[in-house]
Order: structure tokens, then C-alpha cells, then sequence
């Protein structure tokens, strides 16, 4: 059924590209304009060397989508300008994207001066065909497309694009995936051809960080069997010969992660595509102690922990915030937290704590701490909270009341000497 999906996405009518200057504006659509940028790489000039190798250079160009064979672009005499035949039906399905969101790059398809002996190409020629290859990619990670094309040798051609035909193409949705940990995951990985299909021979393999690296399943099509070298590994052998050469993974753990490479072989030419496999598990939060709600004597001391537990990869950001009970208040980071050291598990995640000790004070109260925790796995940082509340201690009334008596009977002392002072000033007896 995937491989249905994926023809019934890719294999749409021909057209053709045309390749020359460079122009381009952000947001086009590649379907109204026909433009997009594209570099072409040159072949190494061995007088231009790097650290002693041949370096390549890469040239500047424009990509321009028609649909029909216009002549009117062979008016454009220009050696650089290319004219490509999608005759696999891969790429133009595809390019109808906001230009800006496309890469593109055609290099020279080496074939070491042997015959690519592909079906409609005459054999036995003095002056073997150029091959090219033309992979464009999008920058949103939604798909990848390499796709081979030959210069027939037309020793009459004049001066003016030069005629390419697309006749085997490769793809996949997307070159970087992400699967949690014992998840699942399908590794997409589709080609096309000019003709009816003949046998094509797939390998895929994993090679981690590093550069260890391992077979996971071969297919040979001439017997129409499948070779599965890994136990997780499973392929879909009846929709291969119909273009569909993915695979499903399953149980996948931490060491599982890496680059899976697809390769399908067929009359001479080997494409292949990479896709980066990550495995990515978010960790679980929570706070001690497990309350939502906390009373506290003042002066009291309590120490707030925030566990976060069974994450991967290492990287995780934690940080604790107190939040006043008005909420237009900007929130205050929480100085003096303590980090425990990272704690690694069978299953190769990780784990570890951040707390800190609270001094309860009035001014706590109704204050929120909250922990919030940052992580590739996370859409959203997680955010666990604990509200405070502060009571006075018991024994603060009895001294409140025992310094308001205090206040008192010394106001009442002060006004008793004020008063005998003036009784014995009137009773003094007058001189007269």
C-alpha cells in the first residue's frame, strides 16, 4: 500500500527543465514563474588544487520548468543553459514549491568511460553519452530527488542548450526523521524509470557515528528476493519491482540511530539517498514534594526537587521560576539551584534532579515556583508547579500582644506622672 501511495504522488506526466542564468525572487511559485536556483558543479581542474587535490568548482545557475517544448527557448544561445527531459516523471511533481524553499544541484555522473548500457541508448558508439545528475531538495525536510540524465552525442547540434533526458530518478519525503525510543518508523525510499522497470537491485545500510556501519537488507531483483540482515528490518518485496524500496523499523533503541543509506543499482547506474535516523525521547517531570499546594510556617525550610527522568538525547534545559501572584509580574529566575549529576539507564537514557532550599518567609506567600524543562523531544517545554503558602508561627500573637500591653501601660504610665505633676503644682501654696 506504500508503494501505491508513493506512484500514485510521483509518477505524473513528463515535461521539461531548462537550465541557464541566475535571477530569482523570495516567495515564487516555481509552477506560475518556471525559475528556480540551481548550482551546477564543474568538474576539478587539476591546476586548482587544495592541500594538494583538485578542487571543484561550482557555477550559478537558474532552473526554468516548462511543460511543453517550447521552442522558444532554444533562442537562448548560451553554453551554459541545459534543457532536461523528465522522462522518469519524478521531478516535476515535485518543484511546484515557493522557490525560495527548493535547493538544487546538478553534478557530473562519473561512469569511469564504461557504457551505461540503458534501454533506447545505441550501443557500440565511438563517443559515449555525458551523464548528469540533478537532485533537489526541499529546505522543510519534505523530500529528495536525484535524478540521472544523459547528453546524447549530436555531433550536428549547434549552438544553444544543450539536450539532457531524466530517465531514472530516486527519492524519499524526508532525509532527517526522528522515532522514540522502542518506536517504529518507515524509511521512505522510491525510484522511477523511462520504461517499464526491469530488475533493480536495493541495499540498505547503517552506518553510525564514527563510521561503523552494517548491511540492514539486500533485495536482488533478477531472483526477486529478499536478504534481511537485520532483525528489525522489514521491506515490502512485492512493491519493489513497482518502485517502492522502503523499509519499517521497529524496536528501535539508541544505538539504532544513524544515517540509512538506500541504493538501488539498475543497468549500470547506482543511486543513492541518505536519511538521518534520530532517536529522540522525552523526558518525564515531576516535583517533590507531590503537591500542588504547600503550607509553610515562617522561617520554615523546605527543599523543592524537579526530577527529570528517561530522556534522550543528553541535552535537556532546566530552570527554576518563582511566579508572584500577580500575574503581569515578570517571573524571577531562582538563583542558588543545585544539579545532581546525570544518571545513565539500561536503555541508555538519561536522568537527573534540580532542587534548591526555600526559606519560608512572608513574602513567599501565594508565590509560585515552577520547574520548566526545555528538550528536542518537546513541542512545548514542560512546566510543574508548587504554590506556597506562609503562616506566622504560633507564639508570634502571644509576643504581639505582650508589646501592644507594653506600649500601652507605658502610655498609661506617662500620662499617671503627667498627672501628679500637675496635682502638686497646684497644691504648692502661693507666696502672698
Amino acid at each position: 500500500m506504500v508503494g501505491r501511495e508513493m506512484l500514485a504522488l510521483y509518477l505524473l506526466s513528463p515535461g521539461l527543465l531548462w537550465i541557464s542564468g541566475w535571477h530569482v525572487e523570495a516567495g515564487m511559485k516555481l509552477g506560475k514563474f518556471g525559475q528556480l536556483p540551481c548550482i551546477l558543479e564543474v568538474p576539478p581542474d587539476p591546476s586548482k588544487t587544495l592541500d594538494g587535490e583538485p578542487r571543484s568548482q561550482w557555477q550559478q545557475i537558474q532552473l526554468v520548468l516548462s511543460r511543453s517544448e517550447s521552442q522558444t527557448l532554444r533562442h537562448q544561445a548560451n553554453s551554459d543553459t541545459f534543457l532536461l527531459r523528465d522522462e522518469a516523471g519524478v521531478l516535476l511533481p515535485h518543484v511546484d514549491e515557493d522557490v525560495d524553499k527548493l535547493e538544487c544541484r546538478v553534478s557530473h555522473y562519473f561512469t569511469a568511460n564504461t557504457q551505461i548500457l540503458w534501454p533506447g541508448l545505441p550501443r557500440h558508439q565511438a563517443q559515449l553519452p555525458t551523464w548528469y545528475s540533478v537532485t533537489i531538495s526541499h529546505t522543510d525536510n519534505k523530500f529528495k530527488i536525484t535524478t540521472f540524465c544523459f547528453q546524447p552525442v549530436d555531433p550536428a547540434q549547434g549552438p544553444g542548450p544543450a539536450l539532457l533526458s531524466g530517465v531514472f530518478s530516486l527519492y524519499t519525503k524526508a532525509s532527517e526523521v526522528q522515532v522514540k525510543l522502542q518506536g517504529t518508523i518507515l524509511l521512505t525510499c522510491g525510484f522511477a524509470v523511462d520504461h517499464t522497470p526491469e530488475a533493480a537491485d536495493v541495499t540498505w545500510t547503517f552506518r553510525q557515528k564514527g563510521g561503523w556501519h552494517r548491511e540492514v537488507l539486500k533485495y536482488a531483483g533478477k531472483q526477486g528476493q529478499v536478504t534481511h540482515l537485520h532483525e528489525q528490518a522489514e521491506a515490502f518485496p512485492s512493491e519493489i519491482p513497482r518502485g517502492n524500496a522502503s523499509i519499517r523499523l521497529t524496536n528501535m533503541s539508541v544505538k539504532d540511530q544513524g544515517t540509512y543509506f538506500c541504493s538501488v543499482s539498475m543497468a549500470g547506474l547506482l543511486g543513492q539517498l541518505s536519511i538521518d535516523v534520530a532517536v529522540v525521547e522525552a523526558p518525564k517531570v515531576t516535583l517533590s514534594p507531590k503537591t500542588p499546594v504547600l503550607t509553610l510556617e515562617e522561617g520554615e525550610e523546605q527543599k523543592l526537587e524537579c526530577e527529570v527522568n528517561r530522556y534522550f538525547p543528553l541535552e535537556a534545559h532546566v530552570q527554576w521560576l518563582r511566579e508572584p501572584v500577580e500575574g503581569r509580574m515578570i517571573p524571577e529566575v531562582v538563583r542558588n539551584v543545585i544539579f545532581s549529576n546525570h544518571r545513565q539507564s539500561g536503555d541508555e537514557t538519561y536522568s537527573f534532579s534540580s532542587y534548591f532550599l526555600l526559606t519560608a518567609s512572608r513574602l513567599d506567600d501565594g508565590v509560585r515556583y515552577t520547574c520548566r524543562v526545555e528538550h528536542a523531544g518537546l513541542k512545548i517545554p514542560i512546566r510543574k508547579s508548587i504554590t506556597i503558602y506562609v503562616t506566622e508561627r504560633p507564639g508570634n500573637a502571644g509576643w504581639l500582644l505582650l508589646f501592644i500591653f507594653a506600649i500601652l501601660m507605658t502610655g498609661l504610665l506617662a500620662y499617671l506622672l503627667k498627672y501628679l505633676h500637675q496635682v502638686r503644682s497646684m497644691d504648692k501654696r502661693k507666696p502672698y
